[in-house]
């Protein structure tokens, strides 16, 4: 065999190595303090008076710690850190305008106030304003509305998973 030969057979070995040990799954664990063990997610604050967001959105985020389990889902007074959101606002407005000033695609936006404490600590982890939207026909009617809505609490429930366990 050739030096060549033998040499590219144990990069080659090296590279499959490397794929198959060094890609493993993601966690957040190693970035959140030691003494953070728990969470507390109580019902989301609504400020926009839409029907069951509220609690779509608490169960969705509590669902996600859940799945997740980095940290235990307690009640408020067992809980290391404790995950306030508020839900500021739904707001839609004309995204896609042909000429003559005719709107055809609106976007749909909900702005959320995420804060974490860490009881521990007995301070403010988290502060943040974050917002999602999605696109829909100006003329949808209310299942297309409510549909996107949905779709929205989906990526706010990401985002505000990610935003707690990545900020610290």
């Amino acid at each position: 065999m050739s030096m060549v030969y033998k040499f590219s057979k144990y990069i080659g070995l090296a590279v499959i190595l490397n794929m198959l040990f060094g890609c493993g799954i993601y966690s957040f664990k190693g970035a959140l303090p030691p003494h953070a063990k728990s969470i507390a997610i109580p019902l989301f604050d609504d400020r926009t008076s839409y029907p069951e967001i509220r609690e779509n959105m608490t169960n969705g985020v509590i669902d996600a710690f859940i799945s997740d389990n980095t940290l235990a889902v307690v009640d408020e007074g067992q809980a290391d850190l404790v995950l306030y959101g508020t839900i500021q606002s739904i707001r839609q407005s004309a995204a896609v305008v042909k000429s003559g000033e005719q709107t055809t695609e609106a976007k749909l936006v909900i702005i959320v106030k995420l804060k974490v404490e860490d009881r521990v600590l007995n301070k403010t982890m988290v502060d943040k304003t974050i917002e999602e939207y999605s696109f829909l026909d100006e003329n949808a009617g209310l299942a297309e509305r409510d549909q996107a809505i949905g779709e929205i609490v989906d990526l706010l429930i990401d985002q505000i998973f990610n935003a707690t366990l990545a900020s610290w």
